[in-house]
Order: structure tokens, then sequence, then C-alpha cells
């Protein structure tokens, strides 16, 4: 069977297969992930340690050198994204570049920050949008993107087509982007946000339970982002938070797990290896290599990591532990949940909830 019948009928089935479709998507690109996850993880320990500063040179490349796979990520998922959809992989690398472009992502923060509304030509709204280290929406861009150039490789004259059809499809592809796809994931991410503000007013344990649980999503989505101002918000107001940060820790710690037992049971060298890297990053709160690389496309792990971040997030969510401080949701975390403000059975449940 030839890549072109293979891709037709990946699209085909994309709304049953979604899985298999990210599966392959992220294979490719897992290592980059893994080898990022690990300088990730080895700059928290290097900076937990006293052995770099914050405001250091060295605290800046190693920092960069982990965070630039997972700003840029989009690029690297458009371009894989295209071979599985039957897309250009430069056409839809150059659309995802435009999207995090830096001046793109700067225009929408100032925007958003001073209330100024974007427009596209003075007349079609742009909603605020985060595309860096987003992953669905950008999936979602290169799957239409692969119909768009079809169509329009398909009415443009053969003479015309060399200019014409990139042309056509880079602009309709990112504005289809910036109007559509763009607000439909924002406005999810604020329904979201919204709905676990008033979880969390009503029905506090709840709300760990729910982030433990469906993190996993929420980072496909990129909609994670939306908890960001709770949070922040519960630590200017009431010094700590007790809603995003215990729930990712879960959610984290629960992919860690995960990748252990696959590391353990499986029989596969390589897969042994990788899932033992991928664990040992989870464990530090860098959970991308779990959750592309073992979680989604082995789909069991992703329920059993669903499950376990539940519980974890529900024991997170009774006990009320509060963290002090935002930082990343690993082991390294729990520094976060002493005070001398709380009792030490604030930390030992926040220990127990890794466990």
């Amino acid at each position: 069977m030839s890549r072109l019948e293979n891709n037709q009928r990946t699209k085909s089935k994309f709304p049953q297969n979604i899985f298999d479709i990210l599966g392959s998507i992220f294979g490719p690109i897992i290592s980059i992930i893994i080898g990022a996850g690990i300088l990730q993880a080895l700059r928290d320990i290097l900076l937990t340690l006293g052995v770099i500063e914050q405001v250091s040179s060295s605290y800046i490349f190693l920092n960069a050198m982990g965070d630039a796979v997972f700003y840029f990520l989009p690029i690297f998922l458009a371009f894989s994204a295209a071979r599985v959809f039957g897309a250009s992989p430069y056409m839809a690398a150059s659309v995802a570049a435009f999207l995090v472009y830096p001046s793109i992502t700067e225009l929408f923060e100032w925007a958003q920050s001073v209330g100024w509304n974007l427009t596209l030509f003075g007349v079609i709204p742009v909603t605020y949008s985060k595309y860096p280290s987003s992953v669905l929406p950008i999936i979602l861009i290169v799957w239409i993107q692969s119909y768009l150039e079809k169509g329009v490789d398909r009415i443009v004259p053969s003479l015309l087509k060399p200019v014409f059809v990139p042309v056509l499809t880079l602009f309709g592809t990112a504005f289809m982007g910036l109007t559509i796809l763009g607000p439909i994931g924002t406005w999810l991410g604020n329904l979201l946000a919204a709905g676990l503000g008033f979880l969390n007013t009503h029905v506090a344990w709840l709300v760990p339970t729910l982030v433990g649980a469906f993190a996993p999503f929420m980072v496909l989505t990129g909609s994670h982002y939306s908890l960001f101002p709770l949070a922040t918000q519960n630590l200017a107001q009431l010094g700590y938070d007790t809603v995003l940060l215990p729930g990712n820790m879960a959610s984290n710690l629960a992919l860690a797990g995960c990748s252990f037992a696959i590391s353990l049971r499986t029989k596969s060298k390589m897969y042994k290896s990788f899932s033992a890297s991928a664990g040992v990053t989870a464990i530090f709160g860098i959970s991308q290599s779990s959750l592309y690389g073992i979680a989604i496309p082995l789909k069991k792990p992703l329920y059993a990591a669903m499950l376990a971040g539940g519980g974890a997030g529900f024991f997170a969510g009774i006990t009320q532990i509060k963290c002090y401080s935002f930082v990343t949701p690993g082991v390294l975390s729990l520094v976060g949940y002493f005070s001398d403000k709380e009792p030490l059975s604030n930390l030992i449940y926040a220990i127990l909830t890794c466990v």
C-alpha cells in the first residue's frame, strides 16, 4: 500500500482513531522530546542543589536547550502531522512557524494585557490564543491544510501552481488557524477555567481530582494554560494554591508510574530504556515524554494514569494540601509544600499524594 493510500485511510478514520493518529505523529519526534525532558529535569536538579542560579548564564543556556523543543513543538508536530495527513510538511511547518513567531506571540500578549481587540484587515476579529507548546491546535490546522491544499491544487491551472498553490494554502491555513481554530481552543480553555473556578469555590476537593485525572488532555489542547491565572491568583491572595499545583503533581507522578510499569513489563530493550527515561523525567515534573511517547500511543497507560492521577488528586483534595510556591509539579516541588505557617502534616500529605 502506498504512502498516499495510507494517508487517505488515516484521514478517513481520524475521528475514530485519534490516539493512533497522535501516536503516528509523535513517533518520529519522541527522541527529541525525551532529550529535552531530561535537560529540563537536569536544570531543575542543578538549580535545587544550588549548582547554578536562576540569573546565571548557565541556567539560561540550559533552560533554552530544554525549553526550545517544547516552545517550538508545534513546528515539529506540523511537519510530522503533514506526513500522516498527506499534506506538504514544509508548508505545514511554515504555518506553525508563523503561529509561534515571537512578534505574533508578543502581539497577542500585549493585546490581552491592555484589553485591545485584534483584527485582520480591520474587520475580522482575531481572538487571543497561546500557540507555543500547544499540541492539538496545530494538528487540527494541518489536518484542515491537507484538504485545503488538495482543493487549491485541483482548481489552480498547472502553469500557476508553483506560485498560487503555496500562497493560497499558506494564507488560507494561517487565516483559519487565527480566526477559527485558535478562538475555539481559547473558548474551551476559558470555559474550563471558569468551571473549575466555580467548583473550587463550592466543591474544593473535586478540582484537584479533575485536574489529576484530565491534565493529560488539558496539556494536549493547551487549555492547561487557562488554569495558571487561577493558581497565581490563589498564590497572590491566599499565599498558597490547592488546585492546579497539587493536581498536576498527582498527574505527573501517575504518568511516571505508568512509564516505569511499562519499562518493567516490556520485553523490548529499546522501549524498556525509553520508558525508564520518560519515567525519570516525569518524576521531576516533565511529563511530556511519558504522555506523548507512552500513554497516548499505548492507550492503556493513559487510562491507568488518569485513574491513578484522579485518585491521587482526590486525596490531595480531601486533605486540602497547600503549595506555597509556583514550582514544577514533580518530587522537587515537595519543598513548596513546607511552610512554617502549616503543620508538618501538609508536607506528609503531599508526599503521600506522590506515592
